[in-house]
């Protein structure tokens, strides 16, 4: 009987907040120097003005509270007229700002001589989801790998918008093709199971091994009970089950421990050097902080 396989959605990352090059310096160079307070007034003037960088920057002080009073409120503006001009790192902290942060309203903020309020308007109020998958969607078109991963989960979850298994493997393969770890795992797990792919153990294990390489716990763990199961030519492979699963135990998995446990009274007593010669390899090429 086949093993039950470690199968994790990715959910949504921490926003990232890298400082993006303002016009004017001045602003920028406050920044650098910790002025936080002048770096938030030059900054918004250019932001008053037009500049998206400047936006995106005063976005991130204003989320962040960076030496100034925090403000989500008008963070999401500022956010919301960079992306809105194209920046795709503003769509992506969008994204991830509505996916995760509980506290941010249900209100996208209007701004008129440089005074923040509320318009209550007749259309259909949307969900914080929803926004999510849109900002999320915007990114995604610009090819920004975390965004193509993050839209896929939301097919496969079936948040903010309708699930949809061949639209999450579409953009899992997006993000995957761009050297995604999470998004490799996730889509061999589509593989794996035949669910918005056709069911290929092969294609399976090729993406698996992919995240492996890169560091995925839980790719290695996969992996490792592929070879355990003997489901690519019908034989099990004790020897790289037991390297695969040593290095996603080492990385903490319980699954793998014990499994790993198991191959070990199943290898061959000749087999048991190379398993260990092999983990080691492994080890010293895949161990990677991803878990």
């Amino acid at each position: 009987m086949p093993v039950v396989r470690s199968i994790i959605v990715c959910l949504f990352y921490i926003l990232v907040s890298p400082m993006v090059s303002a016009d004017p310096t001045k602003a920028l160079e406050a920044y650098q120097l910790g002025k936080y307070p002048l770096a938030y007034q030059e900054f918004k003037k250019s932001a008053m003005k037009g500049h998206s960088d400047s936006q995106y920057n005063l976005a991130v002080m204003l989320y962040s509270g960076k030496g100034i009073q925090r403000d989500k409120a008008e963070a999401v503006y500022w956010f919301v007229k960079a992306a809105e001009a194209g920046d795709k790192s503003a769509q992506y902290n969008l994204g991830v700002m509505f996916a995760t942060d509980k506290e941010l309203p249900n209100e996208y903020p209007l701004m008129e001589d440089g005074e923040i309020y509320f318009q209550l308007g007749s259309e259909k109020p949307t969900t914080n989801a929803e926004k999510a998958f849109k900002w999320y969607k915007m990114a995604a078109e610009q090819d920004h790998p975390s965004a193509q991963l993050n839209l896929g989960v939301m097919y496969n979850q079936g948040v903010g918008v309708e699930q949809n298994f061949e639209q999450a493997a579409k953009w899992y393969q997006k993000a995957a093709d761009n050297n995604n770890a999470k998004a490799q795992l996730n889509l061999g797990i589509l593989y794996d199971v035949g669910r918005g792919v056709k069911k290929d153990l092969a294609k399976a294990a090729e993406y698996y091994e992919k995240a492996a390489k890169i560091g995925m716990r839980d790719a290695q763990y996969n992996l490792g009970i592929i070879f355990y199961n003997g489901e690519l030519n019908g034989k099990p492979d004790y020897v790289k089950s037991y390297a695969w699963l040593a290095l996603a135990a080492e990385q903490g998995s319980e699954l793998a421990q014990i499994y790993k446990k198991k191959v070990e009274r199943k290898l061959a007593r000749k087999d048991r050097p190379d398993a260990r010669k092999l983990a080691i390899k492994y080890y010293r090429a895949h161990l990677k902080p991803y878990l």
